[in-house]
């Protein structure tokens, strides 16, 4: 596993160099240079077989380090990703070499400094919040935000083993009309309340 993380952001990044638009060169030489550097460091792993003192500082490096290859990627058709010119592409271009530079400082540390292994992976906390954000982007325009934000906030509730479904739909409410109180009427935000009269299932499934 210790090999397997570094060549799948390796070959990723790679990836990313052959999709990243022409007036960004920059970036695309980056993302060939990292890819190239990943590859090879996992072959220097298996070769040396170099063992991971500290593997949550490794694999916590190593995701946040693909996090800011993928930032850099993913803003490389914005304005402001070139030289000194500023856009809006530029923010996201000096968070990501950032978090660059100190999730690679976090993978070194975990290679050779002792520390902790790794747990057993508690997978449904984020696989709820995932679901229930999700579930809000697929309704929040079709279903309104009243709907939207009472179902995503009870499927994000369904990651705890310790929920409790009484308390929690009444939460669900609170927050609910918080939301409400906020974006719609302190915010002014054009933000439908209730679903929406042309309500259909290929309505539905068009939620971008």
């Amino acid at each position: 596993m210790s090999v397997v993380a570094p060549l799948l952001i390796g070959l990723l990044a790679i990836g990313g160099y052959f999709r990243t638009p022409a007036a960004a060169p920059l970036i695309a030489d980056v993302l060939l240079f990292v890819g190239i550097a990943l590859i090879a460091f996992a072959a220097a792993l298996l070769l040396m077989r170099w063992p991971i003192r500290d593997p949550r500082d490794y694999y916590g490096g190593l995701v946040l380090f693909g996090l800011a290859m993928f930032m850099l990627w993913a803003g490389s058709d914005l304005p402001g990703t070139r030289g000194f010119a500023f856009g809006p592409g530029t923010g996201p271009r000096i968070f990501a070499s950032v978090l660059a530079a100190l999730s690679l400082i976090v993978m070194v540390v975990g290679i050779f400094a002792q520390g902790p292994g790794l747990e057993r992976y508690a997978w449904r906390g984020p696989l709820f919040i995932t679901l229930g954000t999700l579930l809000f982007a697929m309704t929040i325009r079709q279903f309104g935000l009243v709907i939207a934000s009472y179902l995503s906030i009870v499927t994000v509730a369904a990651g705890s083993s310790e929920v409790r479904w009484i308390e929690t739909l009444i939460w669900a409410a609170v927050l609910t009309a918080f939301c409400i109180l906020v974006f719609p009427i302190a915010l002014s935000l054009p933000l439908q309340l209730w679903p929406s009269p042309n309500l259909s299932f290929s309505t539905f499934l068009n939620f971008r």
